[in-house]
């Protein structure tokens, strides 16, 4: 009995530790950001962000959602929302497909609501140990209702690639651009791009530093072409 018992622990055990060591499926990270804007709103202020993933293995889903808003007195001196869903599909080798929809809010860039319907392609093109390059393709379909001026619906085509360099053990900066054209009006285009230094402190809190430029060729009467945001942000990391 004793020997039967003993085998049967030997065949248990290593089981159990394959199911413990299993890699978590889902991540999620709540960020809290000092933020300083430039543009069309001008302000120093708090936001928060939380992004969600989780990973099936040939399917990937991404959950964000932030906010930025701000008042003096009776005055909001800036109001930024958004929200995102999209979902990933390997294909063969390095390649993916996705899906995305996407809602934002920036009365104080003339937009008072927008909604981006969009499908691409992807590819990692660079993946070593201390590099990691990606870019995408694509198109969709945007609506705008903006303020001050007509609302805008149009087709759309994307560009999209992100550079991510490992620093440490414990720190990477990145680099993203997106540029998105007009269908209907080629001066409508749109450009969006980050740089990023993130380091961790603990298993899970990080620190991040970045600068975020947004830009629109065509906005609405009266409002900047550009705007900025410099953040110093702690994330909680799940």
């Amino acid at each position: 009995m004793i020997k039967i018992a003993a085998i049967a622990a030997l065949l248990i055990l290593p089981s159990l530790t394959i199911a413990q060591e299993a890699p978590k499926k889902w991540k999620d990270a709540a960020e809290l950001s000092y933020v300083k804007t430039t543009g069309n709103s001008k302000t120093s202020t708090l936001s928060a962000k939380n992004l969600f993933n989780y990973d099936w293995g040939k399917t990937a889903l991404e959950v964000v959602a932030g906010g930025l808003g701000t008042r003096s007195g009776n005055t909001v001196t800036a109001e930024q929302y958004n929200a995102s869903e999209k979902v990933s599909f390997k294909l063969t080798g390095k390649n993916y497909a996705f899906q995305k929809t996407a809602w934002d809010k920036n009365r104080f860039a003339g937009i008072k609501d927008r909604y981006d319907f969009g499908v691409g392609v992807g590819r990692h093109l660079l993946n070593t140990g201390n590099d990691n390059l990606f870019a995408e393709i694509g198109g969709g379909y945007i609506v705008e209702d903006r303020l001050g001026s007509s609302n805008e619906t149009f087709g759309t085509y994307r560009g999209y690639g992100k550079y991510i360099r490992t620093l440490s053990a414990t720190a990477n900066a990145s680099q993203d651009f997106e540029y998105l054209g007009n269908m209907q009006d080629s001066t409508g285009y749109r450009m969006n791009a980050e740089t990023a230094l993130v380091a961790s402190i603990s298993t899970h809190f990080t620190l991040k530093t970045s600068y975020t430029w947004k830009y629109s060729n065509n906005p609405g009467a009266g409002f900047r072409k550009a705007d900025t945001m410099t953040a110093m942000s702690i994330i909680v990391n799940y």
